[in-house]
């Protein structure tokens, strides 16, 4: 058998659209000069699968413009890519053509729409890819055949994934890592295709792989770190274990890491997990609750929404607990008619989740609403915001209702009052909190606390420039110092610190400009992990793809 000769590996994650979790207008207030908010899970996963006879080099169009005639240089290109990417994927595959490499692609797109890459590339990646990337590597590298499509026949075993490759990124560049602890969701959501790539049942990489790769991500020089997870209690036993031995790395380590997840709404019936979180630096927390009908989510099979009491009480535990809670909900479902935007937006006021993401109801191919939309003649592409026919308003009823849902959801007072209100109304978060820092025991120096303080000013300097150049330092500026204001006032010793609250003002300025163009830019996008207007899943599909969420 030939030894493989060396190549030279470029992995693309091409340029992403505009969309709520991008933060676009948040990157240029922050210190530094940062590129994209958060680290695409795939490239550093992919480069860690390659064999010793493999240089790979990461491009991540977010952070550095594509040379061309410098990809010209390379043996194999690939190119990965979510839904929200497909315009721009379909762009660098045509210029990738004229050039004299072989051009592979995989990932979350490629594995839902299969077709529209048959002409487009070389080689084809369906599905998780831990085991078909390296053996194409390991083929082309010795002269022999390879297969033009490649889809691996048995799932991923999680404990065998190899730490990925944060050292081959640009690391200064980003303000979130990403990473995986586990696959699969055991839940039956009608709108999701996590079930139909990755299966119900969770498979998880063990804590011993799972500190590898926090201290791999602390070496890259990161310290805010995104858990991609389809649902991050999906298991909660290992999901507890893992939990034990964070909190135990974390003081050994000085807790050199923050921490951010998504996880179904019943993380609220569970106070042991919230606690455990709370011990192991959990921040934030993404929940799917879609919609306060529980017609539409029976409908959709969101089960885990309507058991027990509450989605309210359940919401205000987690929040409890120390956790601020962003979440996502979806308009379109059958039992929507055009009274549900005013309940959507009545219920988000009401819980106080500042950070609320909605789509439309997106059917994606492989799920089982796909199949039923199609069976029942519903589907119809024509419309790229609308792909179906709801049965209870038109498609232009559900596209004008959104707008003005999202609208009004990042007008400065609705923001403002979730945001403070859900803070001022929730002694127990604070009180969390304040738990949290006296266990992690930093003490900030004088010095150090003139330093955020001067961070902070520049933080609001570089807001009110940009505010200055879209003519909205008058009517926004105003706002944000009225609910500073607020917040000082209602919370006293306890309000929102001002570099906090700066950096919560540039949130709201990203939103806002979002919402402004909501339609046109993001419709589907309610997940985080990022940036997609079809929520998607992190694994060797590898960012992720799809209406799915807990």
């Amino acid at each position: 058998m030939p030894l493989p000769r060396k190549l030279r590996v470029c992995l693309i994650n091409p340029r992403f659209r505009p969309s709520v979790w991008s933060r676009d207008e948040v990157l240029p207030v922050l210190p530094g000069k940062k590129g994209s908010w958060i680290v695409t899970g795939s490239l550093p996963a992919l480069a860690a699968l390659a064999p010793d006879h493999c240089d790979v080099v990461l491009l991540d169009e977010n952070v550095e413009d594509l040379d061309f005639e410098r990809l010209g240089a390379f043996d194999i290109v690939g190119v990965t890519g979510m839904i929200v990417q497909r315009d721009r994927m379909f762009e660098i595959l045509e210029r990738l053509r004229d050039l004299p490499i072989t051009v592979a692609a995989g990932g979350p797109y490629v594995s839902v729409s299969e077709a529209e890459f048959v002409d487009r590339c070389d080689v084809r990646f369906i599905g998780e890819a831990e085991e078909t990337w390296p053996r194409f590597l390991t083929a082309f590298a010795r002269g022999e055949p390879v297969q033009k499509r490649y889809e691996q026949d048995a799932k991923t075993d999680m404990e065998t994934v190899p730490t990925p490759r944060y050292d081959l990124l640009k690391s200064g560049s980003y303000v979130v890592a990403s990473l995986q602890f586990s696959r699969g969701c055991p839940f039956l959501c009608e709108f999701c295709d996590i079930i139909t790539i990755f299966g119900r049942r969770p498979r998880l990489k063990s804590p011993a792989q799972m500190i590898r790769e926090f201290d791999a991500i602390v070496k890259a020089g990161f310290r805010t770190c995104f858990l991609v997870d389809d649902n991050f209690i999906g298991n909660k036993v290992k999901a507890k274990e893992l939990l034990r031995g964070l909190i135990d790395w974390q003081k050994v380590n000085g807790y050199p890491l923050a921490f951010s997840t998504e996880a179904s709404i019943n993380l609220g019936d569970d106070a042991e997990m919230l606690d455990l979180m709370r011990l192991a630096n959990f921040r934030q927390v993404f929940v799917g609750i879609e919609s306060p009908r529980a017609k539409s989510l029976m409908e959709t099979r969101k089960i885990q929404n309507v058991r027990g009491d509450s989605m309210i009480d359940k919401l205000q535990r987690i929040r409890d607990s120390g956790l601020v809670i962003q979440a996502g909900f979806i308009v379109g479902f059958d039992s929507d008619d055009e009274a549900i935007f005013d309940e959507q937006f009545e219920f988000i006021q009401q819980i106080g989740i500042a950070q609320a993401s909605v789509a439309i109801l997106c059917p994606i191919p492989t799920t089982p609403l796909y199949g039923r939309l199609k069976m029942e003649g519903r589907l119809d592409l024509s419309d790229p915001y609308v792909s179906f026919r709801p049965k209870k308003m038109t498609r232009e009823a559900l596209r004008a209702g959104y707008d003005r849902l999202v609208q009004r959801l990042y007008e400065p007072d609705a923001y403002f009052s979730r945001l403070v209100d859900g803070y001022f109304g929730s002694p127990g978060f604070r009180k969390s909190r304040a738990t949290l820092a006296t266990l992690i025991g930093r003490k900030r120096s004088g010095v150090t606390r003139i330093a955020e303080l001067a961070g902070a000013i520049l933080m609001a300097a570089r807001l009110f420039r940009a505010l200055l150049a879209k003519r909205s330092a008058m009517s926004l500026g105003g706002a944000y110092v009225r609910h500073w204001r607020r917040n000082r006032r209602l919370c006293g010793r306890e309000a929102i610190p001002f570099a906090s609250f700066v950096l919560l003002c540039a949130d709201h300025w990203h939103f806002y400009t979002i919402s402004r163009t909501s339609s046109k830019i993001e419709i589907g996008t309610s997940r985080p992990e990022t940036l997609r207007p079809i929520p998607a899943n992190e694994g060797l599909y590898l960012d992720k793809t799809a209406g799915g969420r807990a």
